[in-house]
């Protein structure tokens, strides 16, 4: 007789993704965010700034300002979720999802420091343009067919939500560099790094759902 092994088990591979509804709570709450922001943003470029402390505090760009927080809250959600799914895993799927536990780690880290953009005032634009470009090209379709062959559901949904935040993060920011290299309009300016900061913020909610929907249940 083969006695029963409590505790968490793989998903069954046709069982589909868990909805998940309640992502649209902070998504609300950072739409009215970069949308204070953007307004705060503007009211400095023509002049007319509220107090300082007010204006550093929802600063789109600013470090340690709500938006940035806010999109490194979001990474650090991403890293809960896949510790959980690593720890509901086994075998080389856990291995899979400590991967993506590493990733949240790093982006949530770098999001709440401004790495890229300390690194960028230091000179190193193109050091932080290369060396995201090339751990995207190199990192995510590893990733993506570890997963493949280790059967990790949701492996390819999950792959794609950090492909687009690769793609976002790094797209954006050269749309605002761009911006800023033809334009001399702080109110221009200002809208583009609206776009660039709400982007990577909802990118980073798209992977927060793709982790939470893709994650294995408790059995």
């Amino acid at each position: 007789m083969t006695g029963e092994v409590s505790g968490p088990r793989p998903s069954p591979p046709g069982e589909r993704p868990r909805p998940a509804p309640w992502v649209l709570a902070p998504a609300a709450f950072g739409g009215v965010l970069f949308t204070v922001g953007l307004l705060v943003e503007v009211r400095c470029a023509v002049g007319r700034c509220p107090a300082a402390g007010w204006s550093r505090s929802v600063a789109l760009d600013g470090a340690g300002a709500l938006p940035r927080l806010f999109t490194a809250a979001v990474f650090l959600a991403v890293w809960l979720l896949a510790a959980l799914a690593a720890v509901r895993s086994t075998g080389w799927a856990r291995s899979w999802w400590a991967a993506v536990v590493g990733v949240g780690v790093v982006l949530g880290t770098a999001k709440a420091v401004s790495a890229s953009s300390t690194v960028e005032q230091g000179g190193g634009e193109y050091t932080t343009l290369v060396g995201g470009v090339l751990l995207s090209v190199i990192g995510l379709p590893l990733l993506w067919r570890a997963g493949r062959r280790w059967a990790v559901r949701g492996a390819t949904p999950v792959t794609l939500a950090l492909a687009g935040c690769g793609v976002t993060v790094l797209g954006l920011d050269q749309v605002t560099e761009a911006v800023r290299s033809v334009s001399s309009s702080p109110v221009a300016f200002a809208v583009a790094t609206s776009v660039e900061e709400g982007g990577e913020a909802m990118a980073a909610l798209l992977l927060l759902a793709a982790t939470s929907a893709w994650r294995p249940r408790r059995t």
